[in-house]
């Protein structure tokens, strides 16, 4: 009995570790802390460009998620659910293995992937599935917008239209 009581204690005495933190919610699709800061941390988002400040959001890693790439995140996820509609053409192997190495060189190799992917909860199938999915993103933006000057305010546009039609909740980062 003494020992029960005292593993309780010792339990309720232990200071409560954040595993994960939802970040947005997109058509019921929850796009998380570490999903932001893998996809970070392989080179897959970028934020404005400007270093982080340092926020209490920052992992152990030193990384950060900043407002900038959630906000990436929910477009990205916006523009795939559009993209996934019309169906674009599945990008070649080629293509999604030269991203994945990519990737790796990023990251400085092979073990070093295999480190940030188990930190983050990331298999090398979901890694690739990214991958495969930013390339669709890409080849329906290069269908639907031409390549001109205003291309750019073209998708900013789109993307804001998205936005108004679609459920999109942010919890600050």
């Amino acid at each position: 009995m003494v020992a029960a009581v005292v593993l309780v204690c010792a339990v309720a005495m232990q200071a409560p570790v954040l595993l994960d933190r939802t970040l947005a919610i997109v058509g019921g699709r929850t796009i998380t802390m570490s999903d932001a800061r893998t996809a970070a941390a392989l080179g897959l988002i970028r934020s404005d460009g400007t270093p982080a400040p340092a926020s209490p959001d920052t992992g152990g890693d030193g990384r950060s998620v900043t407002a900038a790439m959630v906000d990436r995140l929910v477009e990205r996820e916006l523009m795939l659910r559009e993209a996934e509609r019309y169906a674009p053409e599945e990008p070649a192997a080629a293509a999604v293995t030269e991203q994945l190495m990519a990737a790796e060189r990023r990251v400085g190799g092979a073990e070093p992937l295999a480190a940030v992917l188990r930190a983050g909860g990331f298999t090398e199938a979901r890694l690739r599935a990214w991958v495969r999915d930013d390339l669709r993103i890409a080849s329906y933006l290069g269908q639907r917008f031409a390549a001109d000057d205003r291309r750019a305010d073209l998708i900013a546009d789109w993307i804001s239209d998205l936005r108004r039609r679609s459920t999109v909740v942010t919890f600050a980062p």
